[in-house]
């Protein structure tokens, strides 16, 4: 695959969502992701009009994580227009991926990275001090996130996925497990509880002053660490809500 049209896919692969639905889910942006590359497989209209028809049943994954099924697919369609394969098994090997692949990006983005980015940004703001609120920028804050959360893993990802896809699609499990996403999404949650157990301390230090305050606050992180490994973030900011107003109007008020 030449890279004008690897990039192709991979700038597409950004409107994977752009059209889903409850019926089909993503089935409309990955056709529309993969086109670039039918194009250049197939130059009789008519059978690229087919091709291009044969990838509008359900599909759903994760969204930046299907640049892997992409490159599969992309390396699958190579073969059938060789006729070394059929359309069937094109479409039963990206469904039979979509699942697995789904399950890791779910652990690996959503619950582990995203959530390391956050404490990295709320990091910035508490290093600040009690009066955060004032003294932080809040521009500095987002963007970093933004720039953090995009550069290390949704850009990488979506690129990289399409590139070891077509490049690697007889050995991608071996390349994954090699991966090792399980310890990766482990290593990744412990450095963030360490890093905002690091970060609260700094924190309470400018609270220092009031040690009610200072001990309000630690329960309040320790609380949260503790109910959220049960229960949602929802859930969890809900109850620390309730607990800190009854405190507020029956011990301290």
């Amino acid at each position: 695959m030449k890279f004008s049209t690897l990039f192709c896919i991979f700038i597409r692969s950004f409107f994977l969502e752009i059209v889903w639905n409850y019926e089909r889910m993503q089935n409309v942006g990955f056709t529309f992701s993969i086109i670039p590359y039918l194009k250049k497989l197939y130059k009789d209209k008519e059978l690229l009009a087919k091709r291009i028809k044969a990838h509008f049943t359900f599909f759903n994954t994760h969204p930046y994580f299907a640049s892997i099924i992409l490159g599969i697919t992309a390396r699958l369609e190579e073969r059938y227009s060789k006729d070394e394969i059929s359309s069937e098994e094109i479409i039963r090997n990206r469904n039979m991926l979509a699942g697995p692949v789904a399950a890791i990006g779910d652990r690996l983005i959503w619950s582990s990275w995203r959530v390391f980015c956050s404490v990295l940004t709320c990091g910035y703001f508490l290093l600040h001090g009690r009066n955060f609120y004032n003294e932080a920028n809040i521009w500095i804050g987002v963007l970093s996130f933004l720039l953090i959360y995009n550069l290390v893993g949704n850009l990488p990802i979506r690129f990289l996925g399409v590139y070891f896809g077509y490049n690697y699609s007889s050995q991608i499990i071996e390349k994954i497990s090699k991966f090792a996403p399980q310890k990766l999404v482990k290593k990744i949650r412990i450095l963030g509880v360490v890093l905002l157990l690091i970060i609260s301390f700094f924190y309470s230090i400018s609270l220092v002053d009031s040690k009610r305050e200072v001990i309000i606050f630690w329960l309040n992180l320790l609380i949260s660490i503790l109910i959220s490994r049960k229960f949602s973030w929802v859930v969890t900011i809900i109850f620390l809500f309730i607990a800190n107003f009854l405190l507020y109007w029956l011990v301290i008020r």
